[in-house]
Order: structure tokens, then C-alpha cells, then sequence
């Protein structure tokens, strides 16, 4: 029969309708009725959805005479309810309907009931586990409701609440936020442990923050669900508005098994947070030995609003000093560009300080054609964090997207990638990666453009000093040579004419015109090698590879006291010619950092640089050393010629150490042309 017209009653259905439409859309039902039935009283409805009115009393005295098998069953499905022996089946067929799914209410003042979603046709329902869930949420509904009925002018007074009042203030994360939380809040109930999850508004999700449960940062990070998976206990409680809790949540269907696994869940209570109105979060509060019940989530309830208040006013204070970390930051790249400093100097650090501020787990400078400036903290896998630089290397556009949970966990990630333009031209990408499932704000994106920015104006300026510094050596050097020329050559020419004039008098002994002729021999050839010098100071600086790597060559040799053959055939000359310059630029580094490793470490020796090309036409360029070589055992991380080898395979090429038993070392390059 109809439900009476009450205000209690009306009160009742009110609260009910919010879960019967989630329930209906959970079961992909057509119709969904909660028929609440006192002590040896009438059932009646408590909401029905989807039922017109018309055909609401035969449905309601159909499903009424389901109440004592589904109270003896705790739960029925019946997919065909045509071919169902049991007699109200078929009153319930002749309503409309195909199929029925129905779960048992059981209500702790006494009262029962049941939740029972219907179909027009015959057929499974989905998530058909489910409704055991949806019934004790409904159950708990329905008692609350009755409880603040009776118990609407007492306040319970809740102890240490005064404390909540200073947890946002001095934490200064959320995993701060959750130890302070848990310290306040679940001695209250006799719980051991509580969480928070909040809400992504532009994601519909729910994130559970760090620090909950006492779970270890990747497993509170994987904890990231839909507001639309039914399937899931936080979700529901968002969802509907209505507290859930369970006192066996290993068996629960309706909490995701994974991460009570993963959580050590015994008994779990969750209700909705929700600050003016509005759904911020769900708070669950976990193992209490005795057991939970509808009363806890009554005083829950009373102080869910401060730590609503407390959770949002939190979340915006660290989002305000992510962003004051941020422009501190860029600031600082900023003044230390305009102050000059190199690139190496001010940027590792300035990406440190960024991944600190995002708590990002890599952020990297990936130029073209040399090796990448990055910050790793020691949590990125060495996997991912290659696959991240590859992909910055390779994707030169804006690229941003998050990998979600796959289990208990997995935190999931973030990447974003931006690129870093100097003038029209691209050289490099800023890739940045999050080891959990949450993108970079639109804060976070604009740091990191300002940041490219910043790097791409380094980059130009530092290349502006560069060539200002190479301009003014070739000035130098041309000054040199005006002057050697103006000056000693022409002193030389001038000292030349007069020896001719001497030679030229008559009578002059012939001993004395020997000595003459000697002197004049002596200062020509002076002239010639001054001319040579003038010659060399005036020919601009080589770019080609060979005069490059002569270059190199001779740098190591004054440096290090250490002769050097370098030999470069004809083929691989004019072969080089077509060479591109960033491959050029590793071909020379690789040469380097070869001599420089044979000096340091190589013992006295002889090394040799041959260039040539091999028998697959690709250029080739080996550094050999018959030195010691290099202790395999020494410690330390070695980033050089494996940073190189990276490098050239960028190029196409590929870099390869081979070592002999009694001593010597070869380094072989070689790129295609």
C-alpha cells in the first residue's frame, strides 16, 4: 500500500530518492522501490523511481509479498521472473516486469524492508553483487534519519575539536594534513586509522591524499577512482550524500578488495565531506574493534563540516605556495640570466628547486643534438624516466596526458611536454613527469612554457657571448697581424734592402760579403715564417671537421703534455663535408673525452686518432691508446662516454669501447653520411 502521508515519511523518501537513482543507474534498471515494513506492520514505500503511479500499488503489493523470501535469502536475483516458481514472481510479471533484483534491509531498531530493482525485460542485471551494498547504505539512511528525529536538539559535544582548528595551519602537506588528522579524529571513534580523499571537480574523481590509512606514498596515490564506480564505497558516499560503513570489508562487494588488501581493512566507516553545500571529499575512518555502527556515523556527521573546512582550506593554502615556489623560481632563472651566469651554473639547480615545488619525480632540458639537463629524484625508474627523454627527443610539439591506476599500488603518471623555441627554431623540449596520476595544473603548464622561455633566452645568450668572444679573438688575431706585418715584417724587408745596398759597393772584402749574404739568408727566412704567422693569424677559425678535431687534438696536447697522432684519409675528409653539425659537434665531444680519458687514466702511452671510412661507407672515427686504460672497480658513477654513446645514437651513429687483456684501448665512432 501507499506510504502515508507524513512528514516523517516524507522525510524518509527524501533521503532514499538520492540512493534509488544511483542504484538504478548502477543495475541498469528500469525501476528501483524501497519498501520499508515495521515490526509486524504493513510494508510501505520509502522511494520509488521509475514506477508510474498508476502501477505503483499492484508493484508495491507484489514486491511486499517478496519481503519474507528475500528476508530469508538476504538477497534474490531473478533474471526471468516468467519462469519464477515463486507465486508474488508472477503477480510482479503480470505488472510489467521481466526480471527482479532484490537485497534485504535490515534495520537495527527492528524494522526491515528491502531494495528491489526491477526490469520490463528478462535478462541479468549489472553489478548484481552490488545490491547487498545498496540495501545497508539505504538501511543506514533510514535509521539516521530516525536518529536525528529523536535526538534533533541535542548537540553531542565531540573532544579536542579545538585541534582542528590548527591543523591546517601547521601543516604544510597533505601527508602533515593526514598524521594531524588522525591524531584528532580517530581516537574519537576507537578507530586505529582514518583518510581523506578529495575531489578533481574537472576529472570527476576522487583522489585520496598521502599520508592516509598510514599507506606508503604509491599506494595512497593509487587509490584514484571515478565518482561514477558504483562499484566502489567512496564513490557511492560522494555520490548520494549518505554514510556507509561495514563491519566485514573483506567480504563487502561493495568495497574495491584491492585496497583493503592493500590498506589492511578490517571495518571501514565513510561519509560524504561537503563545505556550504557543496561535495569537497569522502572521510573514511577504519578499524574499530567493536564495530561501527549507524550512532558512529551520526557523530561522524557532526564533524564532518570542520574537517571538510579544514581539508579545502588546506588544499588552497598549499596551492597558494605552489605557486609563491614557483615565481620564486623563475625569478631566480631570471636574475641569473641577466646576471650572466652559464647555463650549467643556474639551470640544474632551478629544475631541482621546480620539481621540488610541483613535486614532480624528473623534470628535464632536452636539447637537439647533446645530451639532457636533468633532475631525477631517486623514486623515477630508470625505465621511465628513459622512456619520458625519449619521447621529449622525439615529439617536438606540446604534449600533456595522465596514465591512470591499474591496481593497488601502481600510482600511475603525469607527463608534460613543452617545447623550447629560440626565435622560429626549435631546440630543445622541457619534459616534465609526475609519478602519480595527477596532471600539472594550469599553473604548473605556464612555469614551465616561462621556464623554456627562460632556458631558450640562456641559451641565446649564452651563445651571443660565444660568438662575441669568438669575434673578439679573431679581431685579435687579426690586429696581431697587422701589426707583425706593419711593424717586424716590414723592420725585416727594410733590414733586407740595406744588406742589398751593402753588397752592392764596390770593393767590399770578400769575407765581409759572406757574412753579408749570411745575414741576408738569416733575416729571409725570418720574413718567411713572420709571413706564415701573419698567414695563419688571418685565416678565420676551421669549420669543418678536420680543422675542428686538429683543433681538439692540439688542445689536449697543450694541455696535457701529451703527443697525439691524428691521421684523417682524403675519403673521409670530403665524406665529412656532408656531415650535419650536430652530428659533427658529438663526433668532436666523443674525441675528447676519449684523449682526456686516455691522459687521466691511460699511464704513459701513445695515442693515435684515426679518421676514415669503413666498409659500409660510414664515417669512422677511432681513438687509439696502448695505455693501462680505466679501473672497471674504481668507484664512482661514469657519465661520459655512456652519456655520448646516448648521444650519437641519436644521430644515427654509435659509440663502442673495446679493451685489449694486456692493456690498450679503442674508442670507435661512427655515423652514416
Amino acid at each position: 500500500m501507499p506510504a502515508p502521508r507524513t512528514s516523517a515519511g516524507r522525510a524518509i523518501r527524501e533521503e532514499l530518492v538520492g540512493l534509488a537513482e544511483a542504484a538504478r543507474v548502477a543495475f541498469a534498471a528500469d525501476a528501483v522501490v524501497v519498501l520499508l515494513a515495521e515490526p509486524g506492520g504493513e510494508p510501505r514505500v520509502g522511494a520509488a523511481v521509475g514506477v508510474a503511479v498508476t502501477e505503483r500499488p499492484a508493484t508495491v503489493e507484489a514486491l511486499g509479498a517478496l519481503l519474507p523470501e528475500l528476508g530469508a535469502a538476504e538477497r534474490l536475483h531473478e533474471p526471468d521472473l516468467a519462469a519464477c516458481a515463486l507465486p508474488a514472481a508472477a503477480e510482479l510479471a503480470r505488472c510489467g516486469f521481466g526480471a527482479a533484483l532484490g537485497g534485504s534491509l535490515r534495520i537495527e531498531d527492528g524494522s526491515h524492508g528491502g531494495l528491489f530493482a526491477l526490469r520490463r525485460a528478462a535478462g541479468p542485471f549489472a553489478n548484481a553483487a552490488l545490491v547487498s551494498a545498496f540495501a545497508r547504505q539505504s538501511a543506514i539512511a533510514i535509521l539516521q534519519r530516525r536518529m536525528r528525529r529523536r535526538t534533533a536538539s541535542v548537540a553531542e559535544r565531540l573532544e579536542n575539536l579545538e585541534a582542528l582548528d590548527q591543523v591546517a595551519l601547521s601543516s604544510t602537506s597533505f601527508e602533515q594534513l593526514s598524521v594531524a588528522l588522525n591524531a584528532c579524529v580517530a581516537p574519537m571513534f576507537g578507530a586505529a586509522m582514518t583518510a581523506v580523499m578529495v575531489w578533481d571537480e574537472q576529472r570527476s574523481i576522487l583522489q585520496m591524499v598521502a599520508g592516509s590509512f598510514g599507506a606508503d606514498e604509491k599506494t595512497a596515490a593509487s587509490y584514484q577512482i571515478s565518482v561514477f564506480d558504483s562499484s566502489s564505497n567512496a564513490a557511492r558516499v560522494f555520490a548520494t550524500g549518505h554514510g556507509y560503513l561495514s563491519n566485514d570489508a573483506a567480504g563487502d562487494p561493495g568495497i574495491l578488495q584491492d585496497y583493503v588488501d592493500a590498506f589492511g581493512i578490517e571495518q571501514l566507516l565513510s561519509l560524504q565531506l561537503a563545505m556550504g553545500g557543496r561535495p569537497i571529499g569522502v572521510l573514511h575512518l577504519a578499524n574499530k574493534p567493536s564495530g561501527f555502527t549507524v550512532a558512529d556515523i551520526q557523530r561522524a556527521e557532526q564533524l564532518a563540516p570542520r574537517i571538510a573546512t579544514v581539508v579545502e582550506l588546506s588544499r588552497t593554502m598549499f596551492e597558494l605556495r605552489r605557486k609563491q615556489q614557483l615565481e620564486k623560481v623563475l625569478a631566480t632563472v631570471a636574475v641569473s640570466i641577466a646576471s650572466g651566469r652559464g647555463v650549467q651554473d643556474f639551470l640544474i639547480p632551478a629544475l631541482g628547486e621546480l620539481s621540488a615545488a610541483m613535486e614532480a619525480g624528473m623534470i628535464a632540458l632536452v636539447p637537439i643534438g647533446s645530451e639532457p639537463i636533468v633532475h631525477r629524484a631517486r623514486r623515477v625508474p630508470d625505465e621511465l624516466a628513459d622512456a619520458v627523454l625519449q619521447e621529449a627527443k622525439a615529439g617536438p610539439g606540446v604534449r600533456a596526458y595522465v596514465i591512470g591506476p591499474e591496481k593497488a599500488g601502481d600510482p600511475g603518471r603525469a607527463v608534460y611536454c613543452t617545447p623550447v623555441h629560440l626565435g622560429q627554431q626549435r631546440v630543445g623540449t622541457l619534459a616534465a613527469l609526475r609519478v602519480r596520476a595527477e596532471p600539472f595544473s594550469q599553473d604548473e603548464r605556464l612555469a614551465l612554457a616561462r621556464v623554456a622561455n627562460l632556458a631558450a633566452l640562456a641559451w641565446g645568450s649564452e651563445r651571443y657571448q660565444q660568438q662575441r668572444a669568438e669575434l673578439a679573438r679573431l679581431q685579435e688575431r687579426q690586429r696581431i697581424a697587422d701589426d707583425l706585418h706593419d711593424d717586424v715584417a716590414q723592420i725585416i724587408f727594410a733590414a733586407q734592402l740595406n744588406l742589398d745596398s751593402i753588397l752592392e759597393h764596390d770593393g767590399i772584402a770578400p769575407a765581409l760579403a759572406a757574412e753579408v749574404l749570411r745575414a741576408r739568408g738569416l733575416l729571409t727566412r725570418g720574413d718567411a715564417a713572420i709571413r706564415t704567422v701573419i698567414h695563419q693569424l688571418s685565416r678565420p677559425a676551421p669549420s669543418d671537421l678536420a680543422g675542428r678535431l686538429a683543433a681538439v687534438v692540439a688542445r689536449i696536447e697543450e694541455e696535457f703534455v701529451m703527443p697525439v697522432h691524428l691521421e684523417i684519409s682524403a675519403a673521409a675528409s670530403a665524406a665529412a663535408k656532408d656531415l650535419s653539425r650536430p652530428a659533427t659537434d658529438v663526433l668532436l665531444k666523443v674525441a675528447r673525452e676519449a684523449l682526456v680519458n686516455a691522459a687521466k687514466h691511460a699511464g704513459p702511452c701513445s695515442v693515435a686518432v684515426h679518421v676514415d671510412l669503413d666498409t659500409r661507407g660510414e664515417l669512422r672515427m677511432r681513438i687509439i691508446d696502448d695505455g693501462i686504460g680505466i679501473n672497471e672497480r674504481r668507484p664512482g658513477h661514469r657519465h661520459g662516454l655512456a652519456s655520448l654513446r646516448r648521444s650519437m645514437q641519436g644521430q644515427g651513429g654509435r659509440v663502442r669501447v673495446t679493451r685489449k687483456a694486456a692493456g690498450g684501448t679503442t674508442v670507435t665512432a661512427s655515423v652514416p653520411v
